[in-house]
């Protein structure tokens, strides 16, 4: 999706309409993107990944897995239900409180007539098991904006109290025009119930109308205080487009101060309006007053990944540091940015990467990269592998919408990654735990729904519908309303059944196999 920039903007917030909600480009029924890994600050071999997944006949929905033991294993897949069975989730994202509780939000919704929110589970046994949601803002709360996309979840609490505290933020949907604002609610009562939301930016430290989706990344730092960054572009305010920090002013109830992270006065228009860009603020276990900032955008003549910390609690930044260490100026555009603090204030951060691609520009072969910065240096490390394989690019990369994304964590040495990519013919996720600077011996596909190879013929059909695969077990047949009307059990490679008595229309059959379910459509003449 491309978008038209200004080269007074340089380039900037075309970057984050590749964190917009996603689609089913796949191509088929089977979907499997935008993992979000959380890991237990109690229990580092323990570790939730959360994604947006394929159950037949339904919209998409949000599924778990969990491992207790560093990712040698993990637990089978559950499925977070649905608010309304026409609803279709998106957008997840985990967070552990202090004593181990897991917390899981995310977007439940339709479109057209829209319809839904953002919503928060619970689970109390390490993501095995959810409870029932908590709506922590409806999609109709502010007019026409629906503001339901990209809630990223954060907690934390202050060193004396009791409980920790669950905040959210949210923008608006990709296909609602600016102006735009981004959005803030919070929870006391592990989010059984939210308070009324606001906007994060204000007078003087306006949004304003040229970024279309102005979304805030959150950290709450070691003394419980709440800060996100939000993109902002507003002349009245300043000449410059710049990145806000609001942060949480503590003993009131809803009040941001406000700094500039980052004023783009020197930096080129885009070439690419492709790229998935997006922001990352994170905050140092060890200290509360030390904090980083991580985006990619075209500083040089591509996008490269940047950083700029912080040791005052927002108030000053660092320098702008720029962390691969491919050539400057050699067009390979890095994107899909993550980053995380291990438990000793080490930095760990992964992209996507298209050093080692023939040609410049979004549509490349790509690789997982990464680079630590430890504690006690000054700058990132020498840039190392995370992912073994170079992939080619695919069209399921091109929607705007996103449609991949990645994560990492890193505890006692140790990074854990998952993303997705299309090294099998459609988007997996796949998960590597290494140790920093070692080879990438650990990566295996995570998640895969890929659909068994059956034959349905013929279509259109008249009395008879043939079914050919492989170890065929059992097929369902559904109306256009998803009303079922047949079913069948077979333990046969070919099975034909009788559609005669079925009105014209269109139908669809779930074929459960040996190694999987795959739904087909006909049309019944």
């Amino acid at each position: 999706m491309k978008h038209r920039i200004i080269l007074l903007l340089f380039g900037l917030f075309r970057t984050y309409a590749g964190l917009a909600q996603n689609d089913d480009i796949s191509g088929g029924n089977f979907f499997e993107g935008e993992p979000y890994l959380a890991l237990d600050p109690t229990n580092p071999q323990h570790m939730v990944v959360a994604w947006m997944g394929y159950v037949p006949l339904q919209p998409l929905h949000i599924k778990t897995k969990a491992t207790f033991d560093g990712g040698q294993t993990w637990s089978t897949a559950v499925a977070v239900p649905h608010i309304a069975s026409t609803y279709k989730s998106a957008d997840p994202s985990l967070a552990f409180d202090h004593t181990g509780n897991l917390f899981l939000c995310f977007i439940d919704y339709r479109q057209s007539p829209d319809s839904g929110g953002v919503y928060v589970v619970k689970s109390t046994d390490g993501g095995l098991t959810w409870g029932a949601p908590q709506q922590v803002i409806d999609g109709y709360a502010d007019a026409g904006k629906r503001p339901l996309d990209r809630p990223w979840l954060a907690i934390g609490k202050a060193p004396a109290a009791s409980v920790d505290t669950l905040y959210v933020t949210t923008k608006p949907a990709p296909w609602i025009a600016p102006p735009n604002r981004p959005y803030f609610m919070k929870s006391y009562d592990e989010g059984q119930t939210w308070t009324n939301w606001k906007y994060i930016d204000s007078t003087g430290w306006l949004v304003g109308s040229f970024v279309k989706q102005p979304m805030a990344a959150p950290a709450v730092d070691a003394a419980g205080r709440f800060h996100c960054v939000y993109p902002a572009y507003n002349a009245v305010d300043n000449i410059h487009a710049r990145e806000i920090m609001a942060s949480l002013i503590p003993g009131t109830a809803n009040s941001f101060s406000y700094t500039s992270t980052y004023i783009f006065t020197a930096a080129a228009a885009a070439n690419d309006t492709l790229s998935k860009g997006g922001q990352r603020l994170i905050s140092d276990p060890t200290n509360p007053d030390h904090m980083a900032f991580l985006w990619p955008f075209y500083y040089n003549s591509d996008m490269d990944v940047f950083c700029i910390e912080s040791l005052d609690n927002g108030n000053t930044w660092s320098p702008l540091a720029r962390i691969n260490d491919d050539p400057v100026n050699n067009g390979r555009m890095q994107d899909l940015v993550w980053a995380n603090f291990d438990e000793h204030g080490d930095i760990i951060a992964a992209w996507r990467d298209r050093r080692n691609a023939p040609d410049t520009g979004y549509a490349q072969p790509s690789e997982i990269w990464g680079a630590v910065k430890w504690k006690d240096s000054a700058s990132f490390s020498a840039n190392f592998r995370i992912s073994d394989t170079i992939v080619a690019y695919d069209s399921t990369y091109l929607s705007g919408s996103g449609n991949d994304f990645m994560n990492v964590v890193m505890a006692q040495d140790t990074l854990s990654a998952v993303w997705g990519d299309v090294r099998t013919g459609v988007l997996n996720i796949w998960f590597n735990r290494m140790a920093v600077n070692g080879p990438a011996t650990g990566i295996r596909k995570l998640v895969s729904e890929k659909a068994p190879e059956v034959e349905l013929y013929p279509n259109p059909s008249g009395n008879t519908v043939t079914i050919k695969g492989e170890d065929l077990q059992q097929l369902s047949v559904y109306d256009a309303a998803g009303r079922p009307v047949l079913r069948q059990i077979t333990a046969k490679d070919k099975t034909t059944f009788n559609v005669s008595h079925l009105k014209a229309g269109d139908y669809f059959v779930v074929i459960t196999t040996k190694s999987g379910m795959v739904t087909k459509q006909f049309e019944k003449r």
